[in-house]
């Protein structure tokens, strides 16, 4: 039995990594293809993305790459990302006793506020624009919370398009940063 769900865990961990990699990079690659865009500028921000999350957006617009494609890529990656967040961390709830238990206290506290519960992934929105928490924490923190995963998804990723966008209209001079 316990074999059997090391396996599975093992099996679905792949699956997260082929997620990852067609939705972050394949697809923006054929999508390079397709434009003529240089497939290597593309890989690059890909990577930078992965790093520097959305103020990868000034290396892509450095690279000469256009706004608009800067941004397709940039949320491809992002979406893949999570995805693949989601799926690694499904496996460990369900491969860890210690995570199943955290999940199900979690789960627990989280039907005493049934509001925070229904509309807590609204607030994902933001958390991609806070420097301390970033992309890749607030999907943690939506997983946690056992926030719906599609709405998690969702705000999430409207909240990588704004910020992305804005570093965006920063980098091109049609909004003065202050600092």
């Amino acid at each position: 039995m316990e074999s059997s769900r090391v396996i599975d865990g093992v099996r679905k961990g792949f699956r997260a990594i082929a997620i990852a990699f067609v939705v972050a990079t394949l697809i923006p690659v054929v999508l390079a293809l397709l434009l003529s865009v240089p497939v290597g500028r593309v890989l690059s921000l890909i990577v930078t993305t992965l790093i520097l999350q959305a103020n990868a957006a000034f290396v892509g617009l450095s690279l000469g790459l256009n706004p608009l494609f800067i941004l397709v890529v940039m949320t491809l990656t992002e979406v893949g990302i999570v995805l693949a967040i989601y799926e690694i961390l499904d496996v460990f709830a369900e491969t860890s006793e210690r995570v199943r238990r955290f999940t199900k206290s979690t789960e627990a506290k989280m039907e005493k506020y049934p509001i925070l519960h229904r509309y807590g992934a609204a607030t994902l929105i933001i958390l991609p624009m806070l420097p301390v928490i970033g992309l890749y924490s607030s999907v943690v923190i939506g997983w946690l919370l056992r926030w719906n995963k599609l709405q998690s998804i969702f705000f999430v990723t409207l909240g990588w398009v704004l910020v992305t966008g804005f570093l965006l209209l920063v980098a091109l001079g049609f909004i003065r940063a202050i600092f």
